[in-house]
C-alpha cells in the first residue's frame, strides 16, 4: 500500500530475485485470477501475470477467493496449472543456472558447492536427482537452481531415545518441501535397528522404484 503503483512490479521482481539467490521459497498471491470468482475465463492480464510470476522465479502461485468463494474453483486451478506448465517449458534453465552461480556470494559454503555441482552434473543428462535429508536444507539448495529434472527429496525421520521412550521427528520437512518448485518429498520409514548404510540402500531402492514403477526392488 505504501509503494507507488508504477513501482509495484519492480518491488515484486526484486523480492523474487533476492529470494531465489539465497534459496528462499517464494509464494505469490496477488489476485492471480480474481475475475474467475464470477467468470469461467481469466482476463489476458491475469493469465500474463501468472506466467510472468513463473518466469521471474516464483516457486508457488496461490489462489484465494477464486477457490475459496468463487463459482468455478476447479476450473481456476486447472487453468492456473496449464499456464504454469507452459511458462516453465519456455524457461532457459541453462541461463538460470549460470545467473545463480554468478550471483552466489563468495566464499561458497561446502553444502552450496555440493548442491551446485550436483545440478551441473544433472544438467548433462540425468533423469532424476535423489536427495536424502533430515531437515531439508540440502534439497532446498538443489531446488533453487530450477532444474529441468525432478528432485526426489527422501525425508529420513530422526529417531531419538532417552533410554525409556523412542521419539521420531515429525513430517514438517516434507510439508515445507511441497512449496519449493521441483521438489517431490517422500517421508520414508525410519528404523532404529538398521545401520546407516543399510537404511541408505533401502531408501535408494525405494526412490528408484518410485521413479520407475516397472523396475523391481532388489531383495
Amino acid at each position: 500500500m505504501e509503494i507507488p503503483i508504477e513501482k509495484i512490479f519492480l518491488a515484486q521482481k526484486m523480492m523474487i530475485y533476492k529470494c531465489n539467490i539465497v534459496g528462499k521459497h517464494v509464494v505469490l498471491a496477488t489476485q492471480m485470477l480474481e475475475s474467475m470468482i464470477k467468470s469461467l475465463r481469466p482476463t489476458r492480464a491475469e493469465a500474463t501475470n501468472v506466467a510472468n510470476a513463473v518466469l521471474d522465479g516464483t516457486d508457488c502461485v496461490m489462489l484465494s477467493g477464486e477457490s475459496a468463494a468463487g463459482a468455478y474453483p476447479e476450473i481456476a486451478v486447472k487453468i492456473m496449472r496449464r499456464i504454469c506448465i507452459k511458462a516453465k517449458s519456455s524457461l532457459d534453465y541453462g541461463a538460470i543456472f549460470k545467473e545463480m552461480i554468478r550471483s552466489t556470494p563468495l566464499p561458497i559454503i561446502p553444502l552450496e558447492s555440493l548442491a551446485s555441482s550436483t545440478v551441473r552434473i544433472a544438467n548433462k543428462g540425468a533423469k532424476l536427482i535423489v536427495v536424502l535429508i533430515h531437515g531439508g536444507t540440502t534439497a532446498k539448495l538443489v531446488a533453487k537452481y530450477h532444474l529441468t529434472v525432478p528432485i526426489l527429496s527422501m525425508v529420513v525421520p530422526v529417531l531419538t531415545t532417552d533410554s525409556f521412550d523412542w521419539t521420531c521427528s515429525d513430517e514438517s520437512p516434507v510439508r515445507h518441501s511441497l512449496v519449493y518448485q521441483g521438489l517431490v518429498p517422500i517421508l520414508v520409514e525410519g528404523s532404529a535397528k538398521a545401520t546407516y548404510a543399510e537404511s541408505t540402500e533401502v531408501i535408494l531402492e525405494a526412490a528408484l522404484k518410485l521413479s520407475n514403477p516397472e523396475r523391481p526392488l532388489q531383495s
